[in-house]
């Protein structure tokens, strides 16, 4: 996993500190894997090396849900107890990544070495390059059976570029006794160029990174990196169903398009009549039209040919003066086709004009290999905006070619108009797995 690097949606660090989590939740569809370890050295004279790895195995569920466990070679909850565990659910039901005001995450697990349930709260907000966060934790007491400490904590990131963060943390118990400490950890996190994975570099006084091992810190310093490892299992399965649905609704809506083409075309004011041995006088044009009106625009898609004196027809456009006759109409003016007239108020242009267009634009992004909306309702002349956030260009082409971006390099943004009625599919060329879906609706 290491030498092959899977092209997937890996959490970033350049969005949060080492001893918060916070929102992130993953994708559905998507495995995690993340590598922390810790060293510390002992006094002299031995200044023995000691090492504490924290692995944690997810995995992404659907409605920004993340399911899985933490768990580390050693404990700072216990005396001499090896193997804590973690296993736990996170709910963000509201992202900033969605529109919302800002992110809000909720979470819940079981401690195996404090031996109770533990809870986490977390708001977060970015302001311009920072992201800050803050948490509030409900924990088990290791040490008193039934009872519930609390601990308050806050952090956040400071973007220095596309793939440099800096970032920094503290937490504390309200009541802490004579071993514990204030908590806190500095990074340095970096974003792997042309792939998904990222790394840090951190110095803290936590041991492990489980919701109790990063709300007490211990005396002395940790030094350690994290590097983060996806893989994506919809790569090679999933979301089928939906596509093959978008696919119908594709062909729906272009069935739908082309019968309101059709219409559009149609000579609405033209009407049946029985032919006439004589033809009709010239007293009988419609008094609505008058004579000297100027000729209207001629109809896009109108190929009906003049009639001929020889040329007997069936179908006739309605009012029509002299059909039969040899001699030109009375009034030059009067157009040799005319139709019921039609509004041509300037407050009312044709449909397929700017003014009838929502003058709206739909900004959306690319993070963690993964479009944000990968399906969006808009209306016809909506503009759509994507902003790649990710260290690894993408790109947004459409299925039938209507639309390509080309690479969108990381931090740049591509955007396109749709003008017209219809189901787009699309999908990125380099991460094919990577797909989306816009309904464009007529007004």
């Amino acid at each position: 996993m290491l030498v092959v690097p899977a092209p997937s949606n890996a959490q970033s660090l350049l969005d949060r500190p080492p001893n918060l989590s916070a929102d992130w939740t993953g994708a559905p569809g998507t495995l995690y894997f993340h590598f922390i370890h810790r060293f510390s050295t002992g006094s002299a004279p031995e200044r023995k090396v000691s090492n504490v790895p924290t692995f944690l195995l997810a995995a992404g569920l659907p409605m920004r849900f993340l399911a899985g466990v933490n768990y580390s070679t050693n404990s700072a909850l216990a005396p001499r107890f090896p193997n804590e565990w973690e296993l736990f659910a996170r709910w963000a039901p509201l992202s900033e990544d969605y529109g919302a005001p800002l992110d809000l995450a909720g979470q819940i697990g079981y401690n195996n070495a404090g031996e109770g349930v533990d809870g986490e709260v977390s708001v977060a907000r970015r302001v311009g390059p920072a992201r800050l966060i803050a948490v509030a934790r409900a924990l088990s007491d290791p040490f008193e059976s039934g009872n519930v400490r609390y601990a308050f904590g806050g952090g956040g990131t400071v973007r220095l570029g596309t793939y440099v963060a800096l970032a920094g943390d503290v937490a504390s118990l309200t009541s802490r006794d004579s071993t514990e400490r204030v908590a806190w950890s500095a990074g340095l996190h970096l974003a792997i160029p042309l792939s998904p994975h990222t790394f840090s570099l951190q110095v803290t006084n936590t041991l492990v990174s489980t919701l109790q091992g990063a709300s007490r810190g211990i005396e002395g310093r940790r030094y350690g990196f994290e590097f983060t490892i996806p893989l994506t299992l919809r790569r090679y399965f999933g979301r089928r169903e939906e596509q093959s649905a978008g696919d119908s609704a594709s062909a729906a809506a272009t069935a739908d398009s082309a019968a309101a083409v059709a219409a559009l075309n149609t000579d609405t004011t033209t009407v049946a009549v029985r032919p006439t041995p004589a033809p009709a006088p010239a007293s009988n044009v419609p008094t609505s039209v008058p004579p000297t009106a100027p000729a209207p625009a001629p109809i896009p898609g109108d190929t009906t040919p003049a009639p001929s004196p020889h040329r007997d027809t069936s179908r006739v456009t309605v009012p029509r003066a002299n059909t039969g006759a040899t001699t030109p109409p009375t009034s030059p003016a009067t157009p040799r086709r005319t139709t019921t007239p039609r509004p041509s108020a300037p407050a009312s242009p044709p449909r397929s004009t700017p003014a009838r267009r929502a003058a709206s634009t739909v900004r959306t992004g690319i993070r963690n290999l993964n479009y944000l909306q990968s399906r969006q309702e808009i209306a016809v002349g909506t503009t759509v905006e994507w902003k790649n956030n990710d260290p690894l260009p993408h790109t947004v082409t459409a299925v039938d070619k209507s639309f390509n971006s080309g690479l969108i390099q990381p931090g740049k943004t591509y955007t396109h108009t749709f003008t017209k009625a219809g189901t787009y599919n699309f999908f990125c060329t380099p991460h094919p797995f990577m797909k989306g879906l816009i309904v464009v609706k007529a007004q």
